[in-house]
């Protein structure tokens, strides 16, 4: 039989709000909505059924809808409740998850949460474990954490959304100094299709509902792997995040003469030498930095097997963002392909001369050239027409996978263009996604004073300490809510091959202060992603309580 699964325990302050954000959470994750699949589109329903049943939208039911996300057949969900001025809090998430595939046996219980954590508990303790597995088991076997997919990223978080939104609506009309707006969104996982749509569609929403918004707060959870103290945050803006990929053009060879030709190989592993995890391209503003960037993607071109050295090879970094813009980070990465490049050449040039090539002087000599996507674009145009880069660049815009449509663009230019190596081009893919912070919308600090003050209140009240931090380090939906970022002189969508992986900021953008307030938990998106339920379904709903009557209040 599987193991009775301990009780979490919780402060007094969270007790009412426990058990209904439990229920509500536990309810979402038992909703499969992993990106691109049936459950994520038929998720918006779901919801909107659920909360239908509630006396508030019974007898308002155009405070509730659904409105399509971007070039995609999934939905945004609004959940608007009244109050008695325009002042207007709003409450955002994303509703989609990433996939099962890790789960291995315990898949089919991946969203039944109490059976896969009894599930966990017993895989744990009947095998060999790693330090990250020993204090998983810990967790579960107090109570305290819950396993599920999506229930930390972030389904907790819009359980305590609802919930909030759920006990405002059964307040008298007179008790509500103000609208609260909560909206859930889906791919947040891959696109932000969801979030980007809200954004472009808001200006209206608040033109008819006559919506103030003086706030919004992102729910998405935080990963702690200590006690808590660093999860149990209010962040001030969001990490930015750019993905920047490098084609290597080098001079094939046959492998019987490897100092013949060129190696794009050894080019790109000198370039991820140099950029991976190396803490000094990491990015710092407001007394924090960024993680470094690291490689998410690396191979060569080739799309068959014999004995010639590969002729291109590619490579995409993850590169986080505090400050730095596209275009500083497009700079600094040509620097690093010319050192790379140079470095790849002593090299080979050294093996060379060490095993009495002829053609080690050659090597030693040779330079390579750095492009950035819009030099070879230009280059394409120029031997094969507009009209027909346009169409290598033209891809689908619900692709799940916008690196795979990046890579085959960025191929068939350098094709039309006839490149020839040496040579490494610098790019942008995907979606880029800007760092965030208050103090751009709000430089004397109003928000953020406020904000400690009532965290200090808060703990006052109830004897809950949570802390503020600069940025939430995750990327987020908040990169597109509440601002209008600048396109830093077209750079992002000049070094971005496929126009429909560019975020074209909306015209008359709502500008408002947003923060991050989630729950915390550990591993999401692993097999062991859990939440930790006390302050999940308790703090968190008492403090969101907290902050949105202190807000309409004012």
């Amino acid at each position: 039989m599987p193991p009775t699964l301990p009780k979490a325990s919780f402060t007094p302050a969270a007790e009412s709000w426990f058990g209904r954000t439990r229920e509500l959470a536990l309810t979402l994750t038992g909703w499969p909505s992993v990106t691109g699949t049936p459950g994520e589109v038929a998720f918006a329903q779901q919801l909107l059924e659920l909360v239908q049943g509630w006396p508030y939208f019974q007898a308002f039911p155009d405070h509730a809808w659904t409105s399509p996300a971007l070039a995609s057949n999934t939905q945004n969900v609004y959940l608007l409740v009244r109050g008695r001025t325009p002042r207007t809090v709003l409450l955002s998430g994303h509703y989609d998850t990433v996939t099962t595939d890790c789960y291995g046996a315990q898949r089919p219980l991946a969203h039944s949460p109490e059976a896969l954590t009894a599930a966990l508990i017993t895989a744990l303790e009947g095998a060999p474990r790693t330090a990250a597995e020993t204090l998983a088991l810990d967790d579960l076997r107090s109570g305290d954490f819950l396993a599920g997919r999506g229930l930390l990223d972030m389904k907790g978080g819009l359980a305590a959304g609802l919930a909030a939104l759920e006990r405002y609506a059964a307040r008298p009309a007179h008790q509500r100094p103000g609208h609260l707006l909560l909206v859930l969104s889906p791919d947040e996982e891959v696109m932000s299709r969801g979030a980007r749509q809200v954004a472009t569609d808001l200006p209206g929403v608040a033109d008819r509902h006559g919506l103030d918004v003086r706030l919004g707060i992102n729910l998405d959870a935080t990963n702690d792997v200590t006690d808590g103290q660093e999860g149990r945050a209010a962040y001030l803006g969001t990490v930015g995040k750019l993905l920047v990929w490098t084609l290597v053009v080098g001079r094939p060879t046959h492998a019987a003469y490897p100092h013949d030709g060129t190696s794009a190989a050894l080019i790109g592993a000198e370039l991820l030498r140099e950029v991976e995890g190396h803490p000094g391209f990491s990015d710092a503003a407001h007394g924090e930095s960024s993680p470094p960037p690291v490689c998410l993607e690396w191979r060569d071109l080739r799309s068959g097997y014999d004995v010639t050295t590969p002729g291109a090879f590619w490579a995409a970094f993850n590169v986080l963002t505090h400050q730095r813009t596209p275009r500083q980070v497009l700079a600094q990465f040509s620097v690093l392909a010319s050192l790379a490049a140079s470095r790849a050449a002593t090299r080979q040039a050294r093996h060379a001369l060490r095993w009495g090539s002829r053609s080690a002087s050659a090597l030693a000599d040779q330079q390579a050239e750095i492009l950035t996507f819009q030099d070879l674009r230009a280059r394409a145009v120029t031997r094969a027409g507009e009209a027909a880069v346009r169409r290598a660049c033209d891809a689908d815009p619900g692709a799940p996978n916008p690196l795979l449509a990046t890579r085959e663009a960025v191929q068939a230019l350098a094709a039309m263009a006839d490149l020839q190596g040496p040579a490494v081009v610098i790019g942008l893919a995907c979606l880029h996604y800007p760092h965030t912070h208050v103090a751009a919308a709000d430089p004397a600090g109003d928000t953020e004073t406020w904000l400690r003050e009532e965290l200090r209140s808060f703990h006052s009240a109830t004897g809950e300490t949570v802390k503020v931090r600069p940025f939430f380090a995750g990327i987020s939906d908040m990169s597109f809510l509440g601002h209008a970022p600048a396109l830093e002189d077209d750079a992002v969508r000049q070094q971005t091959p496929c126009p429909v992986h560019v975020h074209a900021p909306p015209p008359g953008a709502l500008p408002f202060p947003v923060i991050n307030l989630g729950p915390w938990g550990r591993d999401y998106h692993q097999r062991l992603e859990r939440i930790h339920q006390p302050y999940a379904f308790g703090t968190l709903p008492a403090l969101l309580w907290h902050l949105l009557h202190a807000r309409l209040a004012t």
